[in-house]
């Protein structure tokens, strides 16, 4: 079959389509610090080389294809994409809800910055969780493991094929053993605290003279920023978890997609 075929164009766009939704959602590579333009180029470049490696018959649309069809599989396609690029954002939601609880308690929550993953504004701790996860995730090559986890998609799940349904429990129990790891590394935290603010509670009872208002402030940003300090050594560890778990998910999530 000759090339440049129109089976072989919507074949490749059809390559495209769930290459490019997957790298704008996924960790690292949807960072708004890279324009739409690069990460579309991008895009464009890794379709074209898993285009000769992606087994043909997992791709090429029946030739009986309608155009409404056609609609309905690129909808398939965008959404496969998304799904795999969400499971690496999870883990980064569980890391902020981590810095956001820890920012509270530490009386840092005023001082926000603007995240460059989503250009939104969000606790400087969190941000500071999510520039060393990222960091940690190029480290380990995350990247790349992405990038064989979305060649082997296409192998495990044809086009137009993705049992889409499937992808709802597995990312609702991600989300929450998430929800659950981002308090665990809070944890520390909210028990000093805890027991920091019952100290001022009682110390307000003995002396109520006192402004415990202004006393509390400085202490409690001293208190965050050592313990922030001592944690720090041991964020890896965490973060080994965290991409494991991650790995392990997408793993998961492409053998359920698959038919």
């Amino acid at each position: 079959m000759a090339f440049f075929t129109v089976e072989y164009l919507i074949a490749a766009f059809l390559i495209f389509v769930r290459v490019g939704s997957m790298i704008m959602t996924a960790p690292f590579f949807s960072t708004t610090v890279f324009p739409v333009r690069v990460k579309l180029f991008f895009a464009l470049i890794t379709s074209f080389l898993l285009y000769p490696v992606i087994p043909a018959a997992h791709v090429m649309p029946d030739t009986g294809t309608t155009f409404i069809e056609l609609l309905v599989i690129i909808a398939q396609e965008v959404l496969t994409g998304v799904a795999l690029g969400l499971v690496g954002q999870l883990v980064f939601a569980a890391l902020e809800l981590s810095g956001s609880l820890i920012s509270i308690q530490a009386a840092l929550r005023f001082a926000n910055v603007v995240d460059t993953m989503s250009e939104q504004q969000t606790a400087v701790i969190s941000n500071i969780f999510a520039m060393l996860a990222i960091l940690y995730f190029l480290a380990i090559e995350g990247d790349k493991i992405y990038i064989l986890a979305l060649a082997h998609s296409f192998e495990a799940i044809p086009v137009s094929t993705a049992q889409l349904q499937a992808a709802s429990p597995l990312l609702l129990e991600m989300a929450t053993k998430l929800f659950i790891t981002g308090v665990q590394i809070a944890s520390p935290f909210l028990v000093v605290f805890f027991l920091l603010n019952l100290s001022f509670a009682i110390f307000a009872r003995i002396m109520p003279q006192a402004n415990i208002f202004f006393i509390a402030l400085p202490v409690k940003v001293g208190v965050g920023l050592v313990m922030l300090v001592l944690i720090t050594p041991y964020l890896p560890v965490a973060f080994d978890m965290l991409f494991q778990g991650m790995f392990d998910a997408l793993s998961r999530l492409i053998e359920l997609l698959a038919p």
